[in-house]
């Protein structure tokens, strides 16, 4: 079970490096079936297949992380070169009362 997930996540790895939005939805899809199977499965895993799969999701978390930045300062440059500013998309949103 646990080699099935690893297998997912570098296929998520593989999939965001190359910038390919298809092939992260498909990956990720997979990653989410092969997470609800492990989660499912009675059987312990390995520590250090474990640990092992940890580090990869720790290398998925900063290679999205890496591409939100990224197109965030892609859409300020298009927003500039408009003369327009782009403003700021992450802001907590007033609670409602």
């Amino acid at each position: 079970m646990i080699e099935n997930l690893i297998d997912c996540q570098t296929t998520l790895i593989a999939a965001l490096d190359a910038r390919d939005a298809d092939a992260i939805l498909s990956a990720s899809h997979a990653l989410q079936s092969a997470v609800d199977a492990l989660r499912q499965s009675p059987i312990a895993s390995d520590a250090g297949m474990l640990a092992l799969g940890l580090k990869q999701t720790e290398a998925a978390r900063i290679r999205v992380k890496y591409l939100t930045a990224w197109n965030r300062q892609k859409i300020d440059q298009l927003a500039d070169l408009r003369g327009q500013s782009s403003g700021h998309i992450y802001t907590k949103r007033p609670e409602s009362g």
